[in-house]
């Protein structure tokens, strides 16, 4: 039997060695190609995309503070402080079960079950109080954002009216 010949590969290599789109695929130098194997890039590299597309790290080190880094920081923020509070909740399970272990009677079982609960409801009140005040945050830097920008507007708008 006869194996076909594999379809010619439309990827090609750059300086680098990075593979990227021939211009059969209608890519044009320095834009990122897109993976031939799936369509959605991974989180972190969809992070990192995120902090090359606004120039995180020049807004991290302006200290003018001129450039806002708050936006960009909300979403791994929040990620960092659920996994933070999950690792309380881990911790208050094990600590509710080694207490109803630790007294022996029956009733250690109603002390666990109210660990539970103590734990799961501080959880859930610290996930609210984490989403309120990130969105609060990015409220605020939003605010500032179309000040600014509203700012430079009117600025620009004096000076045509000639004021």
């Amino acid at each position: 039997m006869d194996v076909p010949p594999p379809p010619p590969d439309a990827w090609s290599k750059d300086e680098a060695g990075r593979a990227e789109p021939s211009a059969s695929e209608g890519a044009t130098p320095g834009q990122r190609p897109a993976r031939p194997d799936s369509r959605r890039p991974s989180p972190a590299e969809a992070f990192a995309d995120r902090l090359d597309e606004g120039r995180f790290f020049p807004a991290l080190f302006d200290f003018t503070f001129t450039r806002f880094a708050t936006r960009r920081l909300a979403g791994p923020l929040y990620a960092v402080g659920l996994a933070v509070i999950l690792l309380g909740v881990v911790y208050g399970f094990i600590i509710s079960f080694a207490a109803a272990v630790a007294t022996g009677v029956s009733w250690g079982v109603l002390l666990f079950l109210f660990g539970v609960i103590l734990t799961v409801v501080a959880a859930m009140l610290a996930i609210l109080l984490l989403r309120v005040g990130i969105e609060m945050v990015v409220a605020i830097v939003a605010i500032a954002q179309q000040t600014r920008a509203r700012a430079g507007l009117s600025r620009r708008g004096q000076r045509r009216e000639g004021h």
